[in-house]
């Protein structure tokens, strides 16, 4: 397909089969956005609930980045009276540019779908909004696992003891993905009350949660977990990965006075990745 360049052509390969073409589409919309055409706000408009989330969010950034009162106006209407993927693309791109109002965002973490609620939530940690820890902890047993994951990494900027225990109780979460966040905000806190449920995380069916767990009790200097962590030295789990990890955690917790500040600091401050967490 030869690639449009007139802004009518564009205007039409929004509605192209091939997510890419309208992705490339939206991009090349940038300019005629600045200068307010009317036919291109509203194009624009109806981009935000494309069904593929990168047109979604170039739409949005594009409508962001224009910067004028027609796109403000836009994105505003988008985040509080849209469908759920038009408010959670305008929400994601304002946020990014600094330009969401918080009112707006704690509005949205009580929209009845998951979607709003992910985006309003990891847009509120963007702007470290200390007001909206409250509803966060009712977060942490929200219905979605989406939901619940970024809420629980979440408390990892925004910390507040008050969590602990419903972070410690997110590590038996029915979601990977969720106790594998958890495994994560409460080493990076190095939350000492999570010991028991840490270790036990190290026999968790997945993987990925065994790996950041073995990461948490290094942070933690647990030499309570050394005889745990030394059975994944020969796990062969995520490419031998996790066994890797395991030796780093056991390295950690060999330090001791003047010497363990020194060795925390070599090592790696977050868990090397290993999946991405979509929503």
């Amino acid at each position: 397909m030869k690639r449009p360049d007139k802004v009518a052509d564009l205007i039409s390969a929004l509605k192209a089969q091939h997510p890419i073409l309208r992705w490339q589409a939206v991009a090349r919309l940038a300019e005629a956005t600045r200068q307010s055409r009317a036919d291109v706000l509203t194009a624009l408009e109806g981009a935000l609930q494309d069904e593929h989330p990168f047109v979604r969010w170039q739409a949005a950034t594009v409508l962001v980045r224009a910067r004028t009162p027609e796109t403000k106006a836009i994105l505003q209407r988008a985040m509080t009276e849209g469908p759920p993927l038009a408010q959670a693309a305008a929400i994601d791109a304002l946020t990014q540019m600094h330009q969401a109002e918080v009112s707006g965002l704690l509005r949205a973490l009580e929209h009845p779908d998951a979607m709003v609620r992910q985006s309003a939530v990891e847009a509120l940690i963007r702007q470290q909004v200390r007001a909206a820890v409250p509803r966060l902890m009712e977060l942490l047993r929200d219905p979605a696992p989406g939901v619940r994951r970024a809420t629980v990494s979440a408390f990892a900027r925004l910390w507040d003891e008050r969590a602990i225990p419903s972070l410690i109780e997110r590590l038996e979460d029915e979601s990977p993905l969720v106790r594998r966040s958890a495994a994560y905000t409460l080493g990076a806190r190095r939350v000492r009350a999570a010991l028991p449920a840490l270790l036990n995380a190290l026999d968790d069916p997945q993987p990925e949660v065994r790996y950041t767990a073995a990461w948490a009790l290094g942070r933690l200097g647990a030499s309570a977990a050394i005889p745990r962590l030394e059975r994944l030295l020969n796990d062969t789990a995520l490419d031998g990965m996790l066994a890797t990890e395991a030796a780093r955690a056991l390295a950690a917790i060999a330090c001791r006075g003047w010497r363990r500040l020194g060795c925390l600091f070599r090592r790696d401050r977050l868990p090397r990745p290993l999946s991405t967490e979509g929503r």
